[in-house]
């Protein structure tokens, strides 16, 4: 995070920063700041904290207080940056400076009634960027002052402000939980975490209209760059942890199991907080790996039978505890696991370990924990590559998937037939459009699926309502579940209407972990089912290239696909004709239609 003391090194920063961006000629994701204060001040702050975390942005910020006059003019500069992310953010003083004061004396349905206005607008205010956009969109939450609402008894009364701001933010969060890529931001947990006597500066309130001091701004666009790149930023998929001295104190193979340093008590707590920390993010959908320089017998024996262990072996989908070098095991891990290195995060105490990791392997995300292990646990939490808006069924269940699938590998190695192995797997695949309760999901695996992806075009959250809403177009999906488990929503596929009889497939998709067991096929097979029962004769395949889904190149000609031209593409064209004969539905596959919405 940016020096919150020295505002001039960090506007020094910000300079250099744009002259360099703008010598690359990036394209740089704007973010537009409307609030209710004075914001300039965080322009610098965010150029820096976002080029910190590997994605710069570029700020525009509006002038105060013009929420309404820079929304719904068409042509104001709001509109005309083109923005990728907008922040919109009310204070209580602000917008009702008296509503503190007249509190003790007023009704408490006055109170709600004056509470409920300040919410409504910012409805509103989010509905009509909304029509206009599809930039994801932040809004803070509200936060009571103390400077107007303070008092040691502030919190004593049940119906005091104090709960009826909590009442009415929890509306808001209900009610933007059914919008499309709107989200709280935190501003109340931000003013919480500075402190009120960090955040708030007299001087610049009075003078400048500055809703934040200076010594609270650096916070402040830490946690709004936070939240902005993790709506626009994929996150990682899967920590790696080293065990000695950082799972646990001390040394394995010198100290033993008796002998290493784990439980309720200092320093061994520092450690145990750390596993409950990384056992939180399992249960987020985060996959557990391991690997650590030690002896696989060893760490086995205390992932089993330690009593103060919090993380067991189950809880790890790879465990790599041997000789080799570290990128040696993240290579293999990755691998292993099917994803991306580029997906993994490496948490180690040994900074050779981690300079080696960073030298041979610059994709993957490295923690720097500090020397003191009384932080450890803070800056693994403090890390922004596992930040996530909303959580949804199948990243909680991602880590489990990732462990009953050595189960599947197992069945695998002891059927000797992929026929046999497959009938075995005993699966069933419910198929069905795009609605309230799936357009997270396929806007997720739209914008992070990169091997089995045949154009790798990326939508945002209200294109893919808008086509699942036409007569000429379809989104569509396909859920995998077999003698295991639940795989969750797997496939993923847009269908486009391009004249009358020729429907064409602008994005065909679907999660490596399913890779080979002719989910694929069934999904073809249901998107021509749609294409004939919509009038088409013709289903169009695209295929553009990219340096990593090379693996579905022969997919169309697999299925039957004719190459065909098609000027301008930079990639490859593929017809098929739906009369001369359908795609068959895998028969080792059951078939389930969706009912839901």
């Amino acid at each position: 995070m940016s020096n919150p003391n020295k505002p001039a090194e960090v506007m020094r920063q910000a300079a250099h920063l744009e002259k360099m961006l703008m010598e690359e000629g990036a394209e740089i994701p704007r973010i537009a700041v409307l609030s209710s204060f004075t914001a300039d001040f965080l322009a610098p702050y965010i150029l820096v904290e976002s080029s910190n975390m590997g994605y710069p942005l570029k700020p525009w910020i509006g002038p105060f207080n013009q929420f309404e006059q820079q929304v719904l003019e068409d042509s104001s500069p709001l509109w005309k940056c083109s923005p990728k992310a907008i922040w919109v953010t009310m204070t209580l003083d602000d917008t009702d400076p008296m509503l503190a004061v007249d509190f003790p004396g007023i009704d408490i349905d006055d109170a709600v009634e004056r509470l409920d206005r300040i919410t409504n607008r910012l409805l509103g205010l989010t509905s009509a960027i909304r029509e206009k956009t599809n930039a994801s969109i932040l809004v803070s939450n509200l936060f009571p002052s103390p400077r107007l609402a303070g008092g040691v008894f502030n919190a004593n009364d049940p119906n005091g402000l104090v709960y009826l701001v909590q009442e009415r933010n929890r509306t808001l969060a209900l009610e933007f939980s059914r919008m499309i890529d709107v989200h709280i931001f935190d501003f109340a947990g931000s003013v919480m975490e500075a402190g009120w006597l960090s955040w708030h500066d007299p001087k610049l309130t009075y003078m400048a209209r500055a809703g934040v001091g200076p010594k609270a701004q650096a916070l402040l666009a830490n946690r709004l760059v936070r939240s902005t790149v993790a709506l626009l930023r994929p996150a990682a998929k899967c920590l790696v942890v080293d065990l000695d001295n950082t799972i646990w104190g001390g040394v394995l193979g010198d100290d033993g199991l008796e002998g290493i340093r784990l439980g309720d008590e200092y320093p061994g707590r520092i450690h145990k907080d750390l596993q409950r920390a990384i056992l939180k993010l399992r249960h987020e959908g985060i996959i557990l790996a391991i690997s650590s320089k030690n002896d696989e017998e060893l760490v086995l024996e205390v992932l089993e039978k330690h009593p103060e262990m919090v993380l067991r072996k189950n809880h790890f989908a790879a465990i790599y505890a041997n000789w080799n070098p570290k990128p040696s095991n993240l290579r293999r891990i990755a691998e292993n696991l099917n994803i991306g290195i580029d997906s993994l995060v490496f948490l180690d105490d040994n900074p050779v370990e981690r300079a080696q990791v960073r030298a041979e392997l610059p994709e993957v995300k490295v923690v720097e924990l500090p020397r003191d292990p009384l932080y450890f646990t803070s800056t693994l939490l403090n890390e922004p590559w596992f930040d996530r808006a909303r959580i949804l069924a199948e990243d909680q269940n991602r880590a489990e998937m990732y462990q009953v699938e050595a189960e599947r590998k197992a069945l695998k190695e002891n059927v000797k037939d992929i026929g046999d192995f497959l009938r075995s797997l005993d699966m069933t695949a419910t198929v069905g459009t795009c609605g309230i309760s799936t357009i997270d999901r396929i806007h997720q695996l739209i914008n992070k699926t990169n091997q089995f992806n045949l154009t790798t075009r990326r939508h945002g959250l209200e294109d893919i309502r808008t086509w699942s809403d036409s007569e000429g177009s379809d989104v569509l999906w396909l859920r995998l579940k077999d003698q295991f488990g639940d795989l969750g929503l797997v496939c993923v596929g847009i269908i486009r209407k391009i004249d009358k009889k020729c429907w064409e497939i602008d994005t065909l998709l679907m999660s490596c972990r399913v890779m080979g067991r002719k989910a694929e096929e069934a999904f073809i097979s249901f998107m021509a089912e749609i294409v004939m029962s919509r009038g088409g004769m013709y289903l169009k395949g695209l295929y553009l290239p990219t340096p990593r889904n090379h693996i579905v190149k022969d997919l169309y000609p697999s299925m039957g696909f004719s190459e065909i031209e098609d000027d301008g593409l930079e990639g490859r064209a593929y017809l098929l004709n739906l009369e001369e004969g359908m795609p068959e539905w895998p028969e080792i596959i059951r078939r389930k239609d969706s009912t839901e919405v």
